[in-house]
């Protein structure tokens, strides 16, 4: 089965990265784990419905799953399955996990009795394959390995916690017994090594200096904005809901009330909104209508409630604006040395 474990999966600089220590990097990461439920999920899923999906929703599926891969003819698709070693039955038995384990998604009980499925080794091989978990481990150990070119000298784990870990996952994972105990030790020295090199770049990125000096440079795209849309069909019925607004000194919600319409309130970054909007919410005096605005062979009224700067303040875009320095210093330190095999 796809992928034989000592192939070359990818190329770090002049380092080369097989896929047993891709596997490695799901292992300690966690993400093989994740994998694991989630082909136990879809298992048991189907096995509590018994029976199968409509067809038009695997139909829906499939053709999702093609798009994201820019897999358009039947010819892409066929070679894409050849390169992994997976037939058509095991493309569309990973789609039907897939499906029926997010449909459980919802309504889950707890707890999870997928866990104590056994997890049929095929199955997983195929969901792994097709899911783009393989890829995952790729892109974390390259995260890993472009953290130490932005460190100086980070330092190395116990000894003693990468023996026992390393004992631990030889006994669990049999499939990587081929490779010794040693080959083990060594990549584990390794990843933890990185980590703590990924963890030390993931700090100088998200101090206040750093972080206060991309939102001035993001200090009009992410402004966020918040506002309530009024949507009519024609560009008359739009300029008659401002009119009457004006005229009658309606709020929003009034004037929805006296047309009927669902008066729709939005939150969001301006990067995030329609440009025709963006540029007249700028300039805006808050619970003002103004309009129209085209969407889509539709037309809005739009009243803004608040407009405001990004601010270290708000947590969520510190972390934007951390995660965004963080990838801009990986991409720089990795450009052009990193060479992934096509299957990835």
């Amino acid at each position: 089965m796809w992928p034989e474990l000592a192939d070359k999966a990818l190329s770090l600089s002049d380092e080369s990265v097989t896929f047993a220590d891709l596997l490695l990097v799901g292992i300690v990461s966690g993400l093989l784990d994740e994998a694991m439920e989630a082909t136990r999920r879809g298992i048991w899923a189907i096995q509590e419905r018994d029976a199968d999906l409509p067809r038009g929703q695997l139909l829906q599926a499939a053709v999702a799953f093609r798009r994201r891969r820019k897999l358009e003819s039947g010819q892409d698709l066929r070679a894409w399955l050849e390169a992994r070693q997976l037939t058509m039955d095991d493309w569309e038995a990973h789609l039907r996990r897939s499906l029926a384990g997010r449909d459980l998604a919802d309504s889950a009980p707890t707890p999870s009795p997928w866990l104590d499925v056994d997890l049929d080794s095929h199955a997983f091989a195929v969901d792994l394959a097709s899911s783009g978990c393989w890829k995952q481990f790729s892109d974390l150990a390259a995260r890993l390995w472009a953290a130490t070119r932005l460190v100086e000298d980070p330092s190395p784990p116990s000894e003693g916690d990468v023996l026992d870990e390393a004992a631990r996952i030889m006994s669990v994972h049999q499939e990587l017994a081929s490779f010794g105990e040693q080959w083990c030790i060594d990549g584990l020295r390794t990843l933890r090594t990185r980590q703590r090199a990924l963890d030390e770049v993931t700090q100088s990125c998200a101090t206040t200096e750093a972080v206060e000096a991309r939102l001035v440079e993001h200090a009009t795209d992410w402004m966020t904005f918040r506002f309530a849309e009024l949507v009519l069909t024609t560009p008359e019925a739009a300029n008659e809901a401002i009119l009457c607004a004006r005229e009658d000194d309606l709020d929003a919600r009034d004037l929805a009330a006296r047309t009927g319409l669902e008066l729709i309130e939005t939150f969001s970054r301006r990067d995030s909104v329609p440009v025709a909007i963006a540029a007249l919410l700028d300039g805006a005096v808050p619970d003002e209508p103004i309009g129209p605005v085209a969407l889509g062979g539709q037309w809005a009224v739009i009243w803004l409630r608040e407009r405001d700067r990004p601010s270290l303040e708000d947590d969520a875009t510190r972390k934007a604006a951390a995660a965004e320095l963080l990838e801009e210093a990986l991409d720089k330190a990795s450009v052009g040395l990193i060479r992934e095999a096509n299957v990835l």
